[in-house]
């Protein structure tokens, strides 16, 4: 997988937003939210979510998940290499 060396960046056609307990992704197709299509999220992915404002390599946000979380570093790139690939399957990132 080329994803180390690639740099993701969010698709505006995606909105995120902390409802109640919540935190959710919904897309947005003409000016309309598809409410069949919302994806929650849990702390780290809306964390992974927010460092994703400007374009990061996945090696970045790699190094902000292991700054902010007392996590495996094993752990987290095998967790975000898989939520990377969900994100990029549903178009909510794209590799520039």
């Amino acid at each position: 997988m080329k994803l180390h060396n690639s740099t993701l960046t969010r698709n505006e056609n995606f909105v995120f937003r902390h409802i109640v307990e919540e935190m959710v992704l919904v897309p947005i197709r003409q000016n309309v939210a598809e409410l069949d299509s919302i994806y929650t999220l849990n702390e780290l992915g809306a964390f992974i979510w927010e460092q994703l404002e400007s374009p990061r390599s996945h090696t970045e946000l790699e190094e902000a998940i292991l700054a902010e979380y007392e996590i495996d570093a094993e752990a987290v790139r095998t967790d975000l290499a898989s939520f990377v690939e969900a994100l990029l399957h549903i178009g909510a990132v794209a590799e520039v």
